[in-house]
């Protein structure tokens, strides 16, 4: 399927907790897709071939912000689903990632509704 991109659950940086705990970036996230956003992302490693799939469908930003001296940096957001779960795979501009390595967002914590562990594969539904 052209739509889909299939990935391996990976370890994150811990950094997705973070960001998305932070006001703004729940505010946008909120205002652009729809959905209060888990304090937290579930990386995929992916094959870097298919990254090149998110351009086929739309774009939508997050704005950046700054905080008391900090820039924080905006995002890219492409509608998806893993399962029956609606979110989004999101790809900040001032990524640490690899290009191999994709961050999902949901409404609720992945790996524990889904019973995900490292080394799960997964397929993400862009819609």
């Amino acid at each position: 399927m052209k739509n889909v991109i299939s990935g391996v659950v990976i370890r994150g940086l811990g950094e997705g907790t973070y960001f998305m705990s932070m006001q703004h970036y729940q505010k946008e996230i909120k205002k652009r897709l729809g959905f209060k956003a888990y304090p937290g992302t579930l990386n995929l490693k992916i094959d870097a071939k298919k990254v090149s799939l998110l351009n086929n469908f739309k774009q939508i930003k997050i704005n950046g912000f700054k905080q008391k001296n900090k820039t924080y940096g905006g995002a890219d957001c492409y509608k998806a689903k893993i399962k029956n779960i609606e979110g989004a795979v999101i790809v900040p501009h001032l990524a640490k990632h690899k290009k191999n390595i994709i961050e999902f967002i949901a409404p609720i914590h992945l790996k524990s509704e889904l019973k995900l562990k490292d080394g799960t594969k997964v397929k993400v539904e862009l819609t």
